[in-house]
């Protein structure tokens, strides 16, 4: 790649400003289901008055047409979740907080339940041991196992109360006192929570030689279907109206949500920003969406996430497929995943990209071994909904590193991981980006990527089986 530096994709710097952008990540904490863990899930009205700030935000720094759009969701509210063990004397043996999944369980104060390990929560574990009413605890393993529907459904069918799934491993390994929290992608009458490894140690040590112990539970968390909630648009007005450039991030979360996806929806603005106040003026026009439920916000499916995503483009403003030439999606944004960065994107953009970072200086204190275009998508975030409706997407490259395994949807996930060369980075590279798309008249599209990719995809030898 060459290393030749073209300064105009160096014009959007001197109007970066990354304290902007990390300060707004870090209000969007403000606004929080659980006044302990944090959480702002689908159609909570954390996440509304997330919305309501971020729509003051983008009218205060200059977009134009601030707006939002109504979608259909399934709504969460995860105000608390908290476990209380005494030991045979009476003495507080543990007081856990816990957190949540899209489930509904509400203890309406203190209960007391029995409490039973069930070690993995498959159905031979079950065996001998009555579980109805009770409360379960289960070590489990979503990367390497099965996700956290399976054992929840197991233990619903069995007649327990709530299952509490402790991460043995796959996520949330970074401290034994790490939460964690995923789509549920099941039933919301099947109620499950999450406890740490280090406050499940303490239950099971209870528990030698015993059936189960006596806790008491404090737990309120609610899923109300088909509700509402709103994606919070603003535009930069191009002289096409009808030629846009998409910017997108999710401001939903789990916990404080700083890398996913504060970091994300304050960079997209740091973006906005910079280019107003540097007085680019767009040949086409320039969308910057915030977007709700994208964790989660379907109930009893495998295809629970990105709602806010697929429900704009798909019923709210159907007619963005066909004018949007390019989403740029951001996700994770503020910390160094790998030592080469890279944009993530559909095969048909990888030629374009590939020239268009041509002469953007990388940071060697943010990727020291520099950057490159991967492809294809995944299914992981936003850009997916886009790209299945049509529209041309890509998104920083955040899944490489150990960040997903670690911190990623756990209290971890905080300001301490920000790392600001990185950050301004991003800036400049996405930035610069909206720039080299607002130059062409066509999209750029180059299909000989996708056809050699699904050449090598082929397997000729079933070809021969099957004949012509």
């Amino acid at each position: 790649m060459s290393r030749q530096v073209n300064k105009d994709k160096l014009s959007i710097m001197p109007w970066i400003n990354t304290e902007y952008s990390y300060k707004l990540a870090k209000r969007m904490e403000q606004f929080r289901s659980n006044p302990v863990l944090g959480y702002r899930p689908a159609g909570s009205a954390a996440e509304f008055a997330t919305g309501e700030m971020l729509f003051q935000e983008m009218e205060r720094i200059g977009l134009k047409d601030v707006h939002k759009d109504a979608i259909r969701v399934d709504s969460w509210e995860f105000h608390k979740a908290e476990l209380v063990w005494n030991t045979e004397d009476g003495s507080e043996g543990l007081r856990a907080v816990l957190g949540g999944y899209q489930t509904n369980f509400q203890t309406g104060g203190p209960r007391e339940f029995g409490l039973v390990y069930v070690g993995k929560g498959t159905a031979e574990d079950y065996d001998g041991k009555d579980v109805k009413g009770k409360l379960v605890l289960a070590d489990i393993n979503q990367r390497e196992e099965w996700w956290i529907n399976f054992p929840v459904y197991q233990a619903y069918v069995r007649g327990a109360a709530a299952f509490i799934a402790v991460q043995e491993g796959g996520f949330a390994e970074i401290h034994d006192e790490a939460l964690n929290a995923q789509d549920i992608a099941g039933p919301a009458e099947a109620a499950a929570f999450s406890m740490s490894r280090a406050d499940a140690a303490v239950l099971k040590r209870a528990l030698e030689g015993k059936e189960e112990i006596r806790v008491w539970f404090d737990a309120d968390t609610c899923v109300k279907e088909k509700q509402t909630s709103y994606n919070i648009i603003g535009t930069i007005p191009g002289e096409d109206q009808e030629q846009m450039i998409l910017l997108s991030a999710h401001y939903d979360s789990y916990f404080s949500g700083f890398q996913d996806d504060n970091a994300a929806v304050a960079l997209m603005f740091g973006i906005a920003k910079a280019l107003i106040d540097s007085g680019y003026k767009p040949k086409k026009t320039l969308v910057f969406a915030a977007l709700a439920a994208e964790e989660w916000g379907i109930v009893n499916s495998k295809y629970d996430w990105s709602t806010g995503a697929y429900q704009q483009v798909f019923h709210v403003r159907p007619e963005w497929q066909g004018k949007v030439v390019a989403d740029l999606n951001f996700e994770l944004p503020a910390h160094a995943h790998d030592t080469k960065d890279a944009v993530r994107t559909v095969y048909e953009y990888v030629t374009f990209l590939t020239k268009a970072i041509e002469g953007i200086p990388v940071d060697p204190e943010a990727y020291p071994d520099g950057l490159e275009i991967h492809a294809p998508i995944q299914t992981m975030s936003d850009d997916f909904s886009m790209a299945i409706s049509g529209i041309p997407s890509m998104v920083n490259e955040f899944a490489d590193g150990s960040f997903m395994e670690t911190h990623y949807h756990s209290q971890f996930d905080n300001e301490d991981y920000y790392h600001e060369p990185v950050y301004r980075f991003h800036h400049l590279l996405y930035g610069t980006l909206v720039k080299e798309f607002d130059k062409i008249v066509l999209p750029p599209f180059d299909f000989s990527v996708l056809f050699e990719a699904m050449n090598k995809s082929l397997d000729m030898r079933y070809s021969g089986i099957i004949g012509d």
